[in-house]
């Protein structure tokens, strides 16, 4: 099993306790901005890693993901802009403007 060592007592390494958690349970976090504003990145949307734009535009709403008809992408899974299908898989940090 994976293990961290951390100490409650002297602090240590607990800022690290966040990212390796996200890393080792394999969970990602996007962001979905409007057309025209900034992301809100108050309120992340939490994925298994793998997981696709089309399963971020089912959980905004459960019909947005039959009428996606593509998303524009910020963040490490593309470059800045990037349009991008239903089937593109999503990445940490990801920020993901989605388009009917």
């Amino acid at each position: 099993f994976p293990m961290l060592a951390v100490s409650a007592a002297t602090g240590f390494r607990l800022g690290a306790i966040g990212p390796w958690l996200f890393e080792h349970l394999g969970i990602v976090r996007v962001y979905t901005k409007v057309p025209g504003h900034a992301a809100d990145r108050g309120r992340p949307f939490t994925l298994r890693r793998g997981q696709t734009v089309g399963d971020v535009a089912r959980l905004v709403h459960r019909d947005l993901g039959h009428a996606l008809r593509y998303a524009r992408l910020w963040g490490a899974s593309g470059f800045d802009g990037q349009q991008v299908g239903p089937e593109h898989h999503v990445a940490d940090r990801d920020v993901v403007e989605l388009h009917v």
